[in-house]
C-alpha cells in the first residue's frame, strides 16, 4: 500500500524527469509482479542516486523477487537509500540486520561505502568535496561523524544525525583506538580527525573495556534496557533524561523513625543522610530537609575497578543527590556513594558504606554550584589498587585510596534528597 501510494503520488505530482520516469516505470512492473523488469529499471534509477529506487532494490533483494535472495545487497541498498534521505530505509535496514551475521553486515557496509566510487581511470573525489565543518549544523555534523565512522569500520548505527547509543559507542571505540580522550562527543575536532584518518591507520584495541551499564533514556522508558526500580518517590523520563524532583519539607531523622528493620537498605541510606548533615559545614534547618528521598536502582555486574561517566543537570539550591555502587542486592549496606550537595560546603564527598555505617573518605572543600541550566560531566574511576578519582567537567576534585571494599558491585543507586535533577546519561565500564 505504501509503495503504491508513493507511485501514484509521483504521477500526480507530475514528475517528468528521467529518474522519476524510470521509477514510475519500475513501479508499474513491480505492481504487475514483473520483478526482473522492475529490478532493471530500479537499478538504472538507483545508479543516479534516486533514494526511492535504492529502497525498492533493497526490498527486492531482501525478498528474492526477480533475483536470488541476498541480504548483503539488500542491506547495502537500504543503507544508501537512508543516506539519501528515504524515511523508511533506516528502519528496514536495521530490521534486516537482526537476521544477518556480523560478517554479512560488515560486507554490506563496505559495499555501500564503495558504491559510486570512481573507476581507477577517473578523477578521484577529493576530501575537499566534503562540506566544510564550520558550515554544518549540529545534526549534520553528527551525520558526517557517523558516515566517517562507518568508513573506518565502526558500527555507528543509522546515518541519521541522531546521537544514539550506537553512535556514542562507536565514537568512544575510535577514541580508544586512536589514543584520544573518551568523551563520546561528535565535536568539530573529532570530525576533522576522522576525515584525516585512513582505515589502515587505526589499530583496533583487542582488549576493549566491557560495558557493564549504559543508559541515555532515549527510549523514553527507565523500566527496560536496562531496567531501573524505584524504591521511593517518583521518577520520569523527559527529553533531558531521567528526572527527579523532591521538595524540601521534613527531616531526615523523621524519615529514619518511619523505617522498619525489615528494610535495611532504606535504614542505611537514612543513616547516611544523618551523618552527612552532621558533617556538613552548612547544615540545613529542619524544614529544609526532604520529607522522603526519591531513590532508584538498577542491577548490573560491575567490577571492583570501574570507570563511571555521568551527565547531570541540577536546577535548584539547596539540595543533595547521591549516586553510588553497592554490593549484592542491598543498596544501603555496602558500597560507595558520591554525594553532591547543592549550595553548601563541602560540595562533593565520597562516602564508604559498610553494613549501613557511613564514613566520609574524601571531600572537596568548597562549594560546587552546578545550577547553570546545563549538563555537567562527572567521571568517577576506581582502579585495581583501590585508587579513586572524581572529575567534574574535567576538573579533578576528589582523590583517595580505599581498599575496604574488594568485592564486585551489583548495581547503581541514585538518591535525590532534595532538589530538581536530570540524569542525561550514565555509562559504567570495567
Amino acid at each position: 500500500m505504501i509503495i503504491k501510494t508513493l507511485s501514484i503520488g509521483l504521477v500526480l505530482a507530475g514528475a517528468i524527469g528521467p529518474a522519476a520516469a524510470d521509477y514510475s516505470d519500475a513501479m508499474r512492473h513491480y505492481d504487475q509482479q514483473e520483478y526482473r523488469s522492475a529490478l532493471q529499471e530500479f537499478r538504472e534509477s538507483a545508479d543516479r542516486g534516486d533514494a526511492d529506487s535504492q529502497y525498492m532494490l533493497g526490498r527486492l533483494h531482501e525478498a528474492g523477487s526477480g533475483t536470488p535472495q541476498d541480504f548483503v545487497k539488500a542491506h547495502k541498498w537500504y543503507n544508501l537509500a537512508a543516506a539519501n534521505g528515504h524515511r523508511h530505509a533506516a528502519e528496514a535496514r536495521d530490521s534486516l540486520a537482526k537476521r544477518m551475521t556480523s560478517g554479512q553486515i560488515a560486507e554490506a557496509q563496505q559495499a555501500a561505502r564503495e558504491w559510486g566510487e570512481p573507476d581507477s581511470g577517473s578523477e578521484p573525489t577529493t576530501r575537499s568535496s566534503r562540506p566544510p565543518i564550520d558550515s554544518l549544523s549540529a545534526r549534520e555534523r553528527v551525520t558526517e561523524v557517523q558516515r566517517e565512522l562507518d568508513r573506518l569500520g565502526y558500527d555507528a548505527g543509522p546515518t541519521d544525525g541522531i546521537m544514539g547509543d550506537r553512535t556514542r559507542r562507536a565514537i568512544r571505540q575510535y577514541q580508544d583506538d586512536a589514543g584520544l580522550y573518551r568523551d563520546g562527543r561528535a565535536t568539530p575536532e573529532l570530525l576533522e580527525r576522522l576525515r584525516k584518518t585512513e582505515p589502515d591507520e587505526v589499530e583496533k584495541a583487542e582488549d576493549a573495556p566491557r560495558v557493564a551499564l549504559q543508559d541515555d533514556f532515549s527510549d523514553g522508558n527507565y523500566r527496560r534496557d536496562p531496567a531501573w526500580t524505584v524504591l521511593n518517590g517518583s521518577f520520569e523520563v523527559d527529553r533531558n533524561g531521567l528526572r527527579s524532583i523532591v521538595e524540601t519539607g521534613g527531616a531526615t531523622e523523621r524519615a529514619l523513625r518511619g523505617l522498619g528493620s525489615d528494610r535495611p537498605e532504606e535504614v542505611g541510606m537514612a543513616v547516611l543522610g544523618m551523618i552527612l548533615e552532621q558533617q556538613g559545614d552548612d547544615r540545613q534547618e529542619e524544614e529544609d530537609a526532604p520529607a522522603e528521598p526519591a531513590r532508584i536502582v538498577t542491577n548490573a555486574a560491575i567490577d571492583n575497578a570501574f570507570h563511571m561517566e555521568l551527565e547531570l543537570a541540577s536546577r535548584q539550591q539547596p539540595g543533595r543527590l547521591d549516586v553510588g555502587v553497592f554490593h549484592g542486592n542491598h543498596p544501603g549496606r555496602n558500597g560507595y556513594r558520591l554525594v553532591y550537595a547543592a549550595g553548601t560546603e563541602p560540595g562533593l564527598r565520597l562516602v564508604r558504606l559498610v553494613s549501613g555505617n557511613a564514613e566520609v573518605i574524601a571531600r572537596h572543600e568548597g562549594r560546587l554550584d552546578l545550577e547553570d541550566n546545563r549538563f555537567h560531566r562527572i567521571v568517577w574511576t576506581r582502579d585495581t589498587n583501590g585508587r579513586m578519582q572524581v572529575q567534574v567537567d574535567d576538573r579533578r576534585l576528589l582523590r583517595v585510596q580505599d581498599n575496604d571494599l574488594r568485592d564486585a558491585f551489583g548495581g547503581v543507586v541514585l538518591a535525590n534528597h532534595g532538589g530538581d535533577y536530570s540524569l542525561g546519561r550514565i555509562r559504567v565500564e570495567d
